[in-house]
């Protein structure tokens, strides 16, 4: 059994509890009841244990007059105060996503489809404006924090008097122009709670009139006086840590933080203790501010606390009601809500955005009627666009079920610089860097130029422009280089090395479905050439160039980029192979063989390519994966040029059909249908371990079934280690296929180009 307190502790605290209060009631006039006070002091992850409290005050029947908190205090206090029970709280807490709160990027099911692949692929993003870096006053904007608040208050987005709440409630902030605290009392609840839990550094500071907002907790961790101020004649606090840590104790960069800018609060908290009458220090030793990924243990320890004490709250609830009648919590606290019908939209902060494209990519239309859900949901669906680095919105009503929505945006820089680094078994180290930029050429426009600098040198420069009232119209005009490793195999041994030279220039319309899928249609024109860095045997030299016309579907519902658990992808394309132009040269035993002079059929051909996925999650460790990777080119006689590279578990190279078991470009073919199937275990969040097995039918067209052979067959498997990082996939396989009847190791870490 965990142990919080010796038995004498307890007695003696609980002696102290009950004179303290019996004091105030002898003290009291007959008529007047004594307010009962609750603090909530700050402590980042650590304050989910105050949950465990509120909810043995409501079990006790204990009426809360006023609440006061500090940074996460100040979050749990604000939804106790707008009528969330301390059971509703816990449900959230478990709820949450707590990574993705404190990240600012959108999730992936909200990014537009072309703009999925290029999404969270970076390690370090540099934003530039009118030519210089541009800093921000924190690494974390938290983008969710404000879109989830603005859902959780907004039974209460018609109550900008705090004292008005269900219980009142009062939270601190630290005004950085001067170091004094900021005392909010009305307004925005969800500004006011954003900027008390603005960690210096962490979090960007909250613009408030002429300053900006940081934590509350540099100056007033434990807000117990301003209980007081509001009339408090006992208080309840809630201490999760001195201000001041030991050093043994600051493990991370938010701890170490945290110390630095709370030192001017260590003077002010020796007074603030001396005003609790009631104090409990949950035993949080173990945990950090960052503890985030604790949170079943945070809560769990609440909870022994809130039982230890609810014999406090139950003693003290019981003499209030014996003498006061109205001293009796109310029920179902938390106000009833309906939709509101938008009247008007504003927005502040727009530099290049104009309002009606800002409208646009909102999706909202005045004069109809949106709730909580519809109005995050539409502020998501503008932040994924890219275009901003914050977006915030307040409900100011304006008649009876009638509001307007005044929407606070901070615009991303124009011009960002994007690092990334990749190895590859295949194809070794690489930096990736993109430069990218926003309305180049016209409003709604994105631009960006990419390069992959390794011995594969790789370089896309793409122009993508959206039109239509709500962007969901696009059209894209592409450049593509690439000079890479091009090794040839025959019977899945390697016999020669060669390199290609590989360009394109592609353009496309397309139409978006939403944010999961895309139709489009586009015509590029494609350039190869091959040449020889060793080659035995035989010489091939040369190159083609032709056009392909194309049709295509995406869609994308998985839940994460890297290793999800949930979702499908599909993508699928069909087109037409023509006009080929092929110049090449053939040397087998010192003789020469031209274009010209060999019967090779360069006619038009069709292609179809289908590659299709889908995850199924069995519980929150184990997702079963089933794959479908598919390429056939029709009236194709060319033995070379435009064959599909079978092989690899990562698809980035051009023609590419992935098989485990097989590396890339292992087996060449102009028909192939492959399946896989695996299972993915996640003992720990972002550590996995995956199973594949995948069988592959090559070499089928105009075969009839009795005509196939066991060379038609393929089959390869693979077990993999792999781990979540911030900057990408990390992963280790081991593989063995049934043509060679070898085991080969593969690794990938990093996003490929």
């Amino acid at each position: 059994m965990y142990t919080f307190f010796c038995l004498r502790s307890i007695a003696h605290r609980t002696l102290l509890t009950l004179g303290a209060f019996l004091l105030i009631l002898c003290t009291q006039a007959q008529d007047i009841r004594p307010k009962i006070g609750l603090t909530l002091s700050g402590g980042g992850a650590k304050g989910l244990a105050h949950v465990g409290i509120l909810k043995a005050i409501d079990s006790a029947g204990l009426k809360i007059d006023m609440v006061t908190g500090t940074s996460m205090g100040s979050i749990i206090g604000a939804l106790y105060a707008v009528g969330y029970s301390g059971k509703d709280i816990e449900k959230i807490a478990r709820k949450l996503d707590w990574s993705s709160m404190f990240s600012n990027r959108p999730p992936i099911s909200m990014v537009n489809m072309n703009e999925k692949r290029e999404f969270g692929n970076y390690a370090l993003e540099v934003p530039f404006e009118n030519g210089k870096a541009r800093f921000y006053t924190g690494l974390i904007e938290a983008e969710e924090i404000w879109l989830t608040f603005g859902e959780l208050f907004y039974p209460v987005h018609n109550v900008k008097d705090f004292s008005k709440f269900s219980i009142p409630f009062r939270c601190v902030a630290t005004d950085v122009a001067t170091g004094k605290p900021v005392i909010f009392k009305e307004g925005e609840i969800v500004k006011a709670i954003r900027a008390s839990m603005a960690i210096p550094s962490i979090f960007s500071a909250v613009p408030y009139n002429d300053t900006k907002l940081v934590d509350g907790g540099v100056v007033r961790n434990f807000p117990v006086r301003d209980a007081k101020s509001m009339g408090a004649d006992y208080v309840i606090g809630v201490l999760l840590s001195p201000p001041l840590m030991p050093a043994d104790k600051l493990n991370s960069a938010i701890d170490i933080l945290y110390q630095i800018g709370f030192y001017k609060d260590a003077e002010d908290f020796i007074q603030e203790r001396k005003l609790t009458n009631l104090l409990i220090e949950p035993p949080l030793d173990n945990f950090s501010a960052a503890s985030f990924d604790q949170v079943d243990s945070l809560l769990w320890i609440g909870n022994e606390m809130g039982r230890k004490y609810y014999p406090h709250f139950k003693k003290i609830a019981d003499s209030l009601r014996a003498r006061y009648p109205d001293a009796v919590p109310l029920a179902d606290r938390l106000p009833k809500t309906d939709k509101v019908v938008i009247d008007e939209i504003t927005a502040t902060g727009l530099k290049t955005i104009n309002m009606k494209d800002f409208t646009g990519k909102l999706g909202l239309e005045t004069g109809k009627a949106a709730g909580a859900r519809e109005l995050s949901m539409a502020a998501r669906k503008a932040f994924a666009t890219g275009s901003f680095r914050r977006l915030a919105y307040f409900v100011e009503p304006t008649a009876e079920n009638h509001a307007k929505l005044n929407c606070e945006a901070l615009e991303n820089a124009p011009t960002t610089l994007k690092v990334g680094l990749h190895f590859h078994s295949y194809t070794d180290v690489a930096l990736i860097t993109t430069l990218a930029k926003r309305n180049l050429l016209f409003n709604r426009s994105k631009t960006f130029v990419k390069v992959n600098w390794s011995s594969n040198f790789r370089v896309l420069a793409r122009y993508d422009q959206s039109f239509g009232r709500r962007e969901r119209w696009g059209s894209l005009i592409s450049f593509y280089h690439e000079n890479f490793r091009f090794p040839l195999y025959s019977d899945y041994e390697q016999v020669a090395d060669y390199k290609s030279d590989y360009t394109n220039l592609d353009f496309r319309l397309y139409r978006l479905l939403g944010t999961k899928a895309m139709v489009g249609a586009g015509i590029m024109h494609e350039w190869l050439g091959l040449t020889p860095k060793l080659s035995p045997t035989a010489e091939f030299r040369g190159t083609n160039d032709y056009w392909n016309a194309y049709v295509y579907y995406q869609q994308n519902t998985l839940d994460l980029k890297v290793f999800p658990r949930e979702g499908s992808y599909v993508d699928i394309q069909a087109g037409i192979v023509f006009n080929q132009r092929p110049d090449y040269t053939f040397i087998s035993e010192g003789i020469g063989f031209s274009s010209d002079t060999l019967n090779v059929n360069f006619h038009s051909y069709e292609q179809l390519k289908v590659k299709a996925g889908r995850y199924f999650a069995l519980n929150n460790k184990w997702t079963l994966m089933a794959q479908v990777n598919s390429g056939i080119n029709f009236n194709y006689q060319q033995a070379f040029l435009n064959f599909y590279s079978v092989g690899g578990i990562n698809d980035f190279i051009r023609n590419q059909i992935p098989f485990v078991g097989l590396t890339e470009n292992q087996g060449n073919t102009r028909s192939i249908a492959a399946f896989l199937a695996g299972v993915q275990f996640e003992p720990y969040p972002n550590l996995l371990a995956t199973v594949r097995g995948n069988v592959g039918l090559i070499d089928f067209l105009d075969k009839q079934l009795d005509q196939l052979t066991t060379g038609n067959l393929l089959s390869g498997y693979g077990l993999s280690a792999g781990y979540r990082s911030p900057i990408g996939p990390f992963e280790i396989t081991l593989m063995y296929n049934d043509k060679t009847n070898q085991f080969k190791g593969y690794v990938n870490m990093g996003f490929t180009f």
